[in-house]
């Protein structure tokens, strides 16, 4: 029997299993930091199957399940599924509808968590066809960006030579894999200014600093970072998301308050970020006799995706779902996602997994489905195998 046969003959096996999974998972989404029944369900296959696995990462719901291969020792490999819900109420009318109200799996990471177990349970069985160790992370709190540096931080990424993600993509059918090398998603930083100015009467704007007329100033002068002082090649996003001053029409406030986002694709330029703001926000209030509170919160790193594990990936892809099943992005995404974090210690990658779905990510009616399923688990358990050289 052919490894391919076998390979496929395993997944047709399983899949069943997996399918009734994700519609569990799907049924009872849990958000981020409460994945506690999730997690649970994942320990509980896992340990079904005999593959040896640690809880509570970090103090968090995040597990880590560990494969060794038969034939000895080597590289290891990391594998990552998201586990997290979103605040979204559903309105698909599915069997599998989310019974927990106004919570549900917009964001595909159902599928996710079904589609690493299906992996592990996978190469479990076929582990004495490589060498070497396969890490699989089910990580909790993904959309509040703290589940993977907790993670990291607990030690998952020790030993660890690569890492590889899925994501469901609604835009390519189910069957195609999205790849892109170097910069995939962006960083996501937070922001927050309180401009200090003088409250008064309206009537006598004169006697006033006025902090909702420098909060202005600032909204349009932050944009020249982008247009005047980056290089127009460097796509950075700066957002003014949020502007909140004064009670009353006829009193001018004592204070303003904004917040926002920076995104970058640029590491160089990400670190200069919150030198270059205060620059301009320093001078403006200044000059307007205020004075302010800047916090700049980091968030999450760009995702730089490997072009050796993307090469690895388009070869694997290409030999199980054919070339036109496989394409090249052409351009990355101003989104975020915490894989970035893993990114840090090992080269790896984020792939895009066809979904097939007509509802955007983060949508009431969005739904990662079962089509997905088949090539998301041959994909990543035939990548580690050929990563660890069987």
């Amino acid at each position: 029997m052919s490894t391919h046969t076998e390979l496929h003959n395993q997944v047709a096996a399983i899949l069943p299993q997996i399918v009734a999974f994700r519609h569990d998972l799907h049924a009872h989404p849990e958000l981020s930091g409460s994945e506690d029944n999730t997690a649970r369900k994942v320990s509980e296959a896992l340990t079904a199957a005999g593959i040896a696995h640690e809880t509570k990462l970090g103090g968090m719901n995040g597990i880590v399940a560990t494969i060794h291969g038969g034939k000895g020792t080597g590289k290891t490999i990391a594998l990552r599924g998201d586990m997290d819900a979103l605040p979204i109420t559903e309105e698909n009318e599915v069997p599998y509808k989310s019974q927990n109200p106004g919570v549900m799996h917009a964001c595909g990471h159902d599928g996710h968590t079904a589609n690493l177990l299906g992996t592990a349970l996978v190469l479990n069985a076929l582990k004495d066809t490589f060498a070497g160790t396969v890490k699989l992370f089910f990580q909790p709190a993904e959309e509040t960006v703290s589940g993977a540096e907790t993670m990291v931080k607990a030690g998952c990424m020790n030993g660890v030579d690569a890492v590889l993600m899925l994501h469901g993509w609604p835009d390519f059918a189910p069957g195609v894999l999205g790849l892109r090398v170097g910069p995939a998603m962006a960083s996501s930083d937070s922001w927050k200014l309180t401009i200090h100015g003088k409250g008064g009467h309206a009537a006598y704007p004169h006697k006033t600093v006025d902090p909702v007329l420098i909060g202005a100033q600032l909204v349009t002068a932050l944009q020249s970072l982008v247009s005047r002082e980056l290089s127009p090649v460097e796509p950075v996003v700066v957002t003014v998301a949020s502007f909140h001053a004064g009670t009353a029409r006829n009193i001018i406030a004592e204070k303003a308050e904004l917040l926002g986002t920076v995104r970058t694709l640029n590491k160089a330029i990400r670190d200069s970020m919150p030198e270059r703001m205060e620059r301009i926000i320093k001078g403006i209030c200044e000059s307007f006799r205020a004075t302010y509170t800047f916090e700049f919160t980091p968030g999450t790193p760009p995702v730089i995706n490997d072009s050796s594990v993307i090469a690895l990936v388009r070869e694997v892809g290409e030999e199980l779902f054919g070339t036109s099943n496989v394409v090249e992005l052409s351009e990355p995404t101003m989104g975020a996602e915490d894989f970035s974090f893993y990114l840090e210690h090992a080269p790896g990658a984020m792939v895009r997994l066809g979904t097939g779905c007509p509802y955007l990510l983060h949508t009431p009616k969005y739904d990662f489905g079962d089509a997905p399923l088949e090539t998301g688990i041959l994909l990543m358990t035939e990548t580690a195998r050929r990563f660890l050289g069987a």
